[in-house]
């Protein structure tokens, strides 16, 4: 390490890396473009934690590296990229505080532990150890070898480990150099006496490479617990010479549109190079001392006191003490003028470096217009000032020198003693003066603490605009007022404004009561809500108990199978009323939300009627019950439309359930289904469903179809519905155009009348392939991911036993990993659970979709879920998957869905 060294790399407003120079890369050998700063620099996945960037800190601040003895200095800058984005660019500069240092490191419990400032500030090291002094344990801190120290373990013996070592890797001629520096008791005596120290030895792997520890101890040399070893490699190292001539090379390089630069050796008091394109950088005397020089230069300054301030900043004695005080770069801003007499705003800046051939101080002195970036600047305040007309203070923040200037202010005087110069103020005294005249007590030190500086830019470095409330005591009471700070992200501008908004404040109280109101009207909307989960929680419970019951009795009579087999019919039908309770649940979700979506198909109308007449009627007949439906010959004309039969029978079997399970015994339920007239190649039809059933009263008949609502709500021990039939009923006639109609006589009975309009359709529409085939999965290649052991076991067998072929595995990464291992081909369709561990199913889906082969992107990908909400369904589909079948399975539409994927058979079939 050099004396001294500079450098700088900048970054975007993400912490990606955009540039740096060479100082900075033989520091920091993993800078490399597009990779995040705090990765390259420190290894770590987040901004380091002394990073003047995250933490807002303005101007330079240095830091102690305990581990390179050296002292670093930083500076973030902030700059706005070509194409208008912000970034950073951050000037450093490393002075070597020498081995006398060593013994001045902080220690005890309030020292920055070990393994922290290796972390943190130890980049150079490609191997770091802890060693416990008492039990000669290691702790591998860090460890990037792939040979030599790679074979030292975590928790391993510290003789035995680097005894091996020795033997294995050192070069034989320093072998017993080494183990006498490593030897364990000789370490800790050294350690007593010194914190630290270093020696340089050889490693032989495939070649000879050459390398030093560094061995510290932490703590005090009486008490210190642990003692580090780091390891570095000096394979790589430069000499300083060549880092001063990339250095200075890069620094040229990039200035060579300057107005003029000088190369000045400090040391010597002489001119050594001139260069720029403006004429009157050469007119300079290229002999002068740099004290003439700067005052020739000086010159074309014409304001006095700016000319006096470069003289000063920039005569040899003031850099030199500048660099002995740390600094690397001096700067100044003022008008100056150029070639056409005209004088324009300039920036002046000397970089400072030390010549190691010579140990000469020397500096490049650059100037160049930036008449633009203040226009520019300007602009902005004008455009401020335009937009402020609703706030009655508004300033603009300097947060680097911690001042505000005033744009506008409105409502008081600010004293002239606290001006810095022209319209500009101390920030902190400025805003505590303010606080102390016009805040209301109890707010001031909420305000003091939110408009402290750090606090502001900490708050702006992760958004563009803060903004809080607060009062302020007026001639005429207390008025309500915001502070709103905004930071301009391309230009870097950052504005505060103070609001009055005692319209907004009472407006807002004012929407207090109506708040309150509605929250009211809510309540009582969802009463009927609580009352629903109230005997769901009963009605769901009832038939569970059931199934739990059945399956403790069957464990008591396991050889007899008729017994086993009536209770297994038992336990199946409080299944399925189990299961038509949450459905109904889920429709209504689905309805509320609008997201039920209806299939648009053919279907044959009359075949339609007899496969719903067949299901009514099995129930009907158990229930003794007559069922009877008359179809009118006009329906038989044409009995093919397009709609969604799904969906239909789904509101018809809810109208007919209530017909059966209100219905007096040896009751009757009888349908007729007419044609309306209509045009427009429409089918107009009418059913008219009478039963004798109990009827409904006049109170209930009115809200009967308000979901969660039943007539009788007593306690009962027998199977009830949710209270959502008739609910779900008008909302599917409804979206397919419908309408229903109920009327009703207590002790008499009641009808309902659906009217629903469909659009024709030729007999030719509708397919005429067997159920058989389109159902069949013989032989399909199926891969199952599946996380609960017996639901994979059920659905394997329920498709093995049609045919498929399964191959089966409990979480997503495993399904990823199965299909890319295997050539394409191997599987036809995916069954993907969705809540695995590991990896769900929404991400296995998505990194299956993203493999590089050609069945990745068109293999069928189904989710087998318990997820069934409609935003599940989006879900699923959004990440990649083509169907979504919900748990508990319903194995024929799972078998049909593959099918339908795996065949020819139009996809719009699985969606029935």
């Amino acid at each position: 390490m050099n004396t001294h060294s500079s450098g700088y790399y900048s970054i975007d407003k993400d912490y990606n890396i955009l540039s740096y120079n060479d100082t900075a890369k033989q520091l920091y050998p993993n800078l490399q473009p597009g990779v995040k700063c705090y990765k390259a620099l420190m290894g770590l996945d987040s901004p380091c934690p002394p990073c003047p960037v995250a933490l807002g800190i303005q101007g330079p601040k240095t830091y102690l590296d305990p581990i390179r003895h050296i002292y670093e200095t930083v500076d973030a800058v902030e700059t706005v990229q070509p194409d208008g984005s912000r970034g950073h660019a951050l000037v450093f500069s490393t002075v070597a505080e020498g081995e006398s240092l060593s013994k001045s490191i902080p220690t005890g419990e309030n020292s920055l532990r070990l393994l922290g400032a290796i972390n943190l500030l130890a980049s150079d090291y490609m191997s770091v150890y802890g060693v416990n002094r008492e039990t000669g344990k290691i702790s591998v801190y860090r460890s990037r070898f792939t040979d030599a120290f790679a074979d030292i373990k975590d928790n391993a013996d510290y003789k035995l480990s680097f005894n091996f070592l020795i033997q294995k890797y050192i070069h034989p001629d320093e072998r017993s150099y080494v183990s006498r520096h490593l030897n364990y008791e000789t370490l800790r005596e050294r350690l007593s006496q010194e914190a630290s120290f270093k020696f340089h030895f050889r490693v032989v792997t495939d070649t000879v490479h050459y390398y030093y520890l560094l061995i510290a101890r932490n703590g005090n040399a009486d008490d210190y617990r642990d003692f580090v070893i780091a390891v570095a490699c000096e394979d790589n190292d430069v000499t300083a010479r060549k880092i001063y001539e990339n250095q200075l090379h890069s620094l040229l390089a990039s200035i060579t549109h300057a107005a003029g630069y000088f190369h000045l050796d400090l040391t010597d008091d002489k001119i050594l190079k001139i260069g720029g394109t403006s004429a009157l950088a050469y007119k300079i005397d290229a002999d002068a001392s740099i004290d003439h020089f700067i005052a020739e230069t000086a010159v074309f300054i014409p304001v006095l006191k700016d000319r006096n301030d470069f003289i000063n900043a920039f005569c040899r004695s003031s850099l030199m003490k500048s660099y002995e005080d740390g600094q690397v770069e001096v700067t100044r801003v003022s008008r100056c003028l150029y070639d056409d007499n005209i004088t324009r705003l300039s920036k002046y800046v000397t970089r400072l470096l030390l010549n190691p051939s010579n140990n000469h101080l020397e500096a490049i002195l650059y100037g160049e217009d930036v008449t633009r970036t203040q226009e520019a600047y300007e602009t902005q305040v004008s455009i401020v000032q335009t937009l402020s007309s609703n706030y009655l203070n508004v300033y603009l923040i300097n947060p680097r020198e911690k001042t505000l200037s005033v744009i506008k202010q409105e409502d008081r005087d600010v004293p002239a003693p606290d001006k810095k110069h022209n319209n500009t103020y101390p920030y902190d005294l400025f805003l505590s003066d303010y606080i102390r005249q016009r805040v209301y007590p109890d707010d001031r030190t909420m305000l003091e603490e939110s408009l402290e500086l750090d606090n502001v830019m900490s708050v702006l470095s992760g958004q563009s605009e803060y903004k809080g409330n607060y009062r302020i005591n007026d001639r005429d009471g207390i008025h309500y007022y915001q502070f709103r700070f905004i930071k301009n992200e391309d230009s870097g501008i950052i504005v505060l404004g103070f609001l009055n908004v005692d319209d907004v404040v009472e407006s807002e109280i004012r929407h207090q009561k109506l708040l309150k109101e509605a929250l009211d009207t809510a309540e009582r909307a969802n009463a009927e809500k609580s009352n629903f989960l109230s005997r769901m929680s009963h009605d769901m419970r009832t038939p569970l108990n059931g199934i739990i019951g059945l399956l403790e009795i069957d464990k008591k009579h396991e050889n007899d199978i008729g017994f086993l087999k009536s209770n297994r019919e038992k336990a199946f039908i409080s299944a399925s009323h189990l299961l038509s309770l949450i459905n109904d649940v889920l429709d209504m979700s689905k309805i509320e939300e609008g997201g039920l979506v209806l299939n648009h198909e053919p279907f044959d109308l009359i075949r339609y009627e007899k496969e719903t007449q067949m299901l009514i009627d099995m129930q009907a007949q158990k229930n003794g019950i007559d069922f009877t439906v008359h179809i009118a010959p006009e329906i038989y004309e044409h009995p093919f439309v397009y709609g969604s039969p799904l969906h239909l029978r789904r509101a018809m079997m809810n109208i007919y359930s209530n017909c059966i399970k209100y219905n007096r015994e040896n009751g009757a339920i009888h349908t007729e289904i007419h044609a309306l007239p209509s045009h427009d190649h429409k089918l107009v039809c009418r059913w008219t469903i009478s039963d004798t059933g109990i009827g409904i009263n006049k109170e209930y008949l009115e809200k009967i179809f308000e979901p969660f609502t039943q007539e009788n709500m007593d306690a009962r021990s027998v199977y009830h519905g949710t209270g959502l039939g008739m609910s779900i009923a008008k909302a599917l006639f409804e979206q397919m155009g419908g309408t229903i109609e109920i009327s009703s006589t207590p002790g008499i009975g009641s009808t309902f009348v659906i009217t629903l309009p469909f659009e024709e359709a030729e007999e030719t529409d509708i397919s005429s392939e067997p159920e058989s085939e389109r159902n069949s999965i013989q032989g399909i290649k199926i891969l199952l991911a599946e996380d609960n052991e017996i639901n994979r076991e059920v659905a394997q067998v329920l498709l093995e036993e049609e045919g498929a072929v399964v191959t089966a595995v409990s979480n997503g990464r495993e399904a990823v990993k199965l299909f890319s291992r295997h050539p394409e081909g191997t599987f036809d369709v995916i069954l993907m659970d969705i809540m695995m561990p590991l990896m769900d199913g929404y991400e296995a889906t998505r990194q299956i979709r993203k493999l590089d082969r050609t069945d990745a992107s068109s293999i069928p990908i189904i989710a087998l879920t318990a997820n069934a909400f409609a935003e599940d369904v989006r879900h699923a589909l959004d990440c990649g998957m083509n169907a979504h079948l919900a748990k508990p399975l319903d194995v024929k539409k799972m078998i049909h869905t593959i099918a339908c994927y795996c065949s020819r058979v139009c996809i719009s079939h699985c969606k029935k």
